[in-house]
């Protein structure tokens, strides 16, 4: 069997006869059932991010198994990874890669009036309108990649839901952004050590929180 497993075998599934699960209990479910699947999907994402540009592509084929394993439904996983990757390759680059760089670029605001605020308290209205934006952004990163995966709209429309869902289920967005900030800080907090935890599900446990997060709001606004 290859690294990544036997495509055409499908993931273990739910029995038949199991009542579904909802919550938290779904997200622990999918977790120890899926365990060594997101392991395999760990390592298959950062082979496809090695050229960087690919990031957002591979992000949102990401999303697509990880939403697959939420959804209750039998993954294939190469073959899943791959076609929503080569699928959604064009919109998820050019509607993701900006999305990144103004993440990237408020954080480095952040930064900047950050320091100069502790020098002069006027910096302090850039520093807390720059930290909202950071926020709104990141919560819009919750919804697009999973909404490319899973939902079939043109990209304005899908562009449009995710700055929408962004504030509509903004309290269950911050809580799924502090979990995952948590676990980036104890991932910095611990490395190098935590290099091992990265390489091997540090990516698809972190898609796991933000799919889990968004599939809900996703189900509730724009599937119904």
């Amino acid at each position: 069997m290859g690294l990544f497993g036997n495509y055409a075998k499908p993931g273990p599934g739910i029995p038949k006869d199991a009542p579904p699960k909802r919550g938290l209990a779904l997200f622990f479910d999918v977790l120890s059932r899926e365990f060594f699947e997101l392991v395999k999907l760990n390592l298959l994402y950062l082979l496809f991010c090695v050229p960087v540009v690919t990031i957002p592509a591979a992000t949102t084929a990401m999303c697509r198994v990880t939403l697959t394993m939420l959804r209750d439904q039998n993954h294939f996983l190469w073959h899943d990874f791959f076609s929503a990757f080569r699928r959604e390759f064009k919109w998820s680059t050019l509607l993701g890669l900006p999305l990144l760089a103004l993440i990237l670029l408020c954080d480095g605001a952040l930064r900047f009036y950050g320091a100069a605020a502790l020098a002069s308290p006027v910096y302090g209205i850039p520093l807390f309108a720059g930290g909202v934006l950071l926020l709104l952004l990141l919560c819009a990163a919750l919804y697009l990649f999973p909404m490319l995966a899973l939902v079939d709209l043109p990209p304005r429309q899908a562009l449009k839901n995710t700055l929408l869902l962004a504030l509509l289920c903004l309290p269950r967005n911050l809580l799924a952004l502090a979990v995952i900030g948590a676990l980036g800080f104890l991932l910095a907090a611990t490395l190098p050590m935590s290099l091992i935890y990265l390489l091997l599900i540090g990516c698809s446990l972190t898609c796991l929180v933000a799919c889990f997060c968004a599939y809900g709001g996703i189900r509730k606004h724009v599937l119904r």
